[in-house]
């Protein structure tokens, strides 16, 4: 059966409509974090992207407010994709003041036209401005603990094909707009893959934030705050954190932050299974509870990312912690049934360094950590 553009565009409404509402909703009850709020934007301007294309989809003569508007939505809300990635990868920044002004920079030539705007032009502007940012979007997905991770592999997938295809269609209509004789490509071969990657993304950054927060469906609330590794979970130690960090900063203290990731952990779930791999994160957690101080904080960020916070002034603390694990790791018997023996690699910072915030003190730590795997490899 074909359908024409009109009733293409006002169908592909109905499950962006579905899937922002039930995003926000969740984002709202459960995961209202700056992350989720961020997404949440981003849903809510291809909402609006794909509401403006339906009510104009057999209108010859769009007017240019509408179609500013509807440039400055598509670059804003995949922008906005990329800055919650940053901020669920723990980055201090989210950035989200680029991608509005990268949404304003890309309306401002539709609405300046004063002879009508060169819908060709208009299109490269948005095309690229997009494509861009989808990019960055795969590359972030691609740092931390998120690089292990299933669902942030698909995105990324997903994100850097959906950029590749814009910023080749950004090239073709700048072609059309010089006017070289080539035709930009239609707006339905556009839209639709518009519309799929953020029907796809709900799926994927969803299933990030349950794994991210433990069993959040429980109706107990303190039921997700520990797992079953016997440290906290990723949103009790950040809740945790920040306050330990906070009371340290006002009683004229500093905190320190070590950062450990199981090597090869992904290899070894690929090579022996699942439970191999959960083998390895229980032997680790408890040389971790063994060889970390009494009063310091524990925490699992999940991929095999354990995190440990103390509150201390010597610069050197979360180094000796550091080795203390690492000692651990060498001296400990392998557990039963573990085909390797568990290694990590490490990543500290400390509030003298940087900002006395739990979102700085780990983005430095991944930082040290990266540089660390770095100079292994090599």
């Amino acid at each position: 059966m074909d359908l024409d553009l009109e009733t293409l565009f006002i169908a592909r409404v109905l499950p962006i409509a579905l899937v922002t509402a039930v995003f926000a909703t969740i984002a709202a009850l459960r995961h209202n974090d700056e992350a989720s709020r961020t997404w949440t934007a981003a849903f809510a301007a291809a909402l609006c992207v794909s509401a403006l294309d339906a009510i104009y989809a057999t209108d010859g003569s769009v007017p240019a407010l509408v179609e500013a508007a509807s440039d400055a939505s598509t670059v804003f809300s995949l922008g906005a994709m990329w800055s919650g990635c940053r901020l669920l990868d723990g980055r201090p920044r989210s950035y989200v003041w680029v991608a509005a002004l990268a949404a304003v920079v890309v309306a401002v030539p539709t609405l300046v036209q004063s002879s009508g705007p060169d819908p060709d032009l208009s299109a490269a502007l948005r095309l690229g401005a997009s494509g861009v940012f989808a990019w960055l979007t795969a590359a972030e997905l691609l740092r931390g603990q998120m690089r292990l991770n299933l669902n942030a592999r698909i995105l990324q997938a997903l994100f850097f094909a959906f950029g590749a295809w814009y910023v080749v269609a950004a090239a073709l209509s700048a072609a059309a707009s010089s006017g070289s004789g080539i035709h930009r490509p239609d707006i339905e071969s556009t839209a639709l893959p518009f519309t799929a990657v953020f029907l796809v993304a709900a799926l994927c950054l969803s299933a990030l934030r349950v794994e991210r927060s433990g069993s959040w469906w429980s109706t107990s609330v303190e039921a997700p705050r520990r797992t079953r590794l016997g440290v906290l979970s990723a949103e009790s130690f950040r809740e945790d954190a920040n306050d330990r960090i906070e009371r340290a900063t006002l009683s004229g203290s500093h905190a320190a932050l070590v950062l450990a990731e199981i090597d090869h952990l992904d290899e070894l779930n690929s090579a022996f299974g699942r439970e191999s791999g959960d083998r390895a994160l229980v032997h680790f957690s408890g040389i971790l509870r063994s060889r970390v101080p009494a009063d310091a904080l524990l925490g699992h960020l999940g991929a095999g990312r354990f995190v440990v916070l103390i509150v201390t002034s010597s610069a050197e603390a979360p180094l000796i912690v550091a080795d203390a694990i690492r000692t651990g790791l060498t001296e400990a018997p392998a557990s039963e049934g573990m085909e390797l023996r568990t290694d990590a690699t490490f990543g500290t910072s400390h509030t003298a360094d940087t900002s006395s915030t739990f979102e700085s003190l780990l983005a430095k730590a991944d930082a040290d950590l990266g540089r660390s795997r770095t100079a292994v490899e090599n």
